[in-house]
């Protein structure tokens, strides 16, 4: 799969793209877009790779990704069959017309809060909660009401100061489709076969490169070895495994492409902190205190 560079989904009579998205399953190229796009999910969970981070997305999850930032959602239409993903999707850019709206003055803070999107933000619940309602409202809004609901939604993610930068500042941001195509091939097959047996010259035939100068390749462009990389898609993959069902953890192991129990639970330890089952028990202590449903 080649990258598929996006262009813009606004309409001529409309600066801002604001949707409210139902969909079974999500998924598809490693992309980017000349446009910041903020996502929102009322439902749903899976993987989520922005840059060089990967992790997994859960109902609340309130992201703002910059221009040109490489960003991938997915789930598995297996283990999720009866869930229907529920986000909104905003997409704007700074300029409206031929004005560069966050060059104002009056805009400079929120011109700095989307410098800071070229890593991706991840957002607080409690943030999520200030702008839940001004989301729903932009998906319906029309004309200057729209200029007015995003400027205030940027505004209370500016106020707030919490969140969490996910990308890497070393992460080579792409500009141009042709001299990317390579690098979103390599991480849409590693994200598609991650539970294979993935070998260096495996993933080098991918990229149509010899292994030491893949090896180059991708750290430059990652910041990551291909192993790490590949060990990060794996344990992101198996702790969904872990709060989503009550499979065996020697399963999961083996479901997300390692070969033996030992080297999973030191490799998750490493990259968590704590074993798989510290993790999933954990987990569902934690469930016991639910967030009320969004709607």
């Amino acid at each position: 799969m080649k990258l598929q560079f996006k262009s813009s989904e606004h309409d001529s009579l409309s600066s801002i793209y604001a949707k409210r998205v139902y969909r079974p399953h999500i998924g598809g190229d490693w992309h980017f877009h000349k446009e910041f796009e903020l996502i929102y999910f009322l439902k749903g969970q899976g993987m989520r790779v922005v840059g060089d981070h990967i992790s997994n997305f859960q109902k609340g999850e309130l992201v703002l990704v910059g221009q040109w930032l490489p960003h991938l959602w997915r789930n598995d239409v297996d283990s999720l069959d009866d869930v229907t993903t529920d986000f909104i999707v905003v997409k704007f850019t700074r300029m409206f017309g031929d004005i560069d709206l966050f060059s104002m003055p009056e805009l400079v803070h929120i011109k700095a809060l989307l410098k800071e999107a070229d890593q991706g933000l991840l957002f607080s619940e409690e943030t999520r909660q200030s702008v839940h309602e001004d989301l729903l409202k932009l998906t319906k809004a029309e004309s200057s009401e729209r200029l007015i609901l995003l400027l205030a939604i940027l505004r209370k993610l500016l106020i707030s100061q919490n969140h969490t930068l996910l990308s890497g500042p070393n992460f080579t941001i792409p500009k141009q489709v042709a001299g990317e195509n390579r690098l979103h091939k390599v991480i849409n097959y590693i994200s598609t076969n991650y539970a294979q047996n993935i070998g260096l010259g495996d993933i080098s035939k991918i990229a149509v490169m010899t292994p030491p100068a893949f090896c180059r390749f991708f750290k430059t462009r990652t910041n990551k070895t291909f192993s790490l990389f590949l060990n990060e898609v794996r344990i992101s993959k198996a702790c969904q495994l872990l709060i989503n069902g009550e499979a065996p953890i020697k399963q999961i192991c083996y479901d997300v492409g390692f070969s033996s129990l030992t080297n999973f639970n030191r490799t998750f330890k490493n990259f968590k902190g704590i074993s798989p089952s510290t993790y999933r028990d954990n987990y569902s202590n934690f469930i016991q205190y639910n967030l009320p449903e969004v709607s």
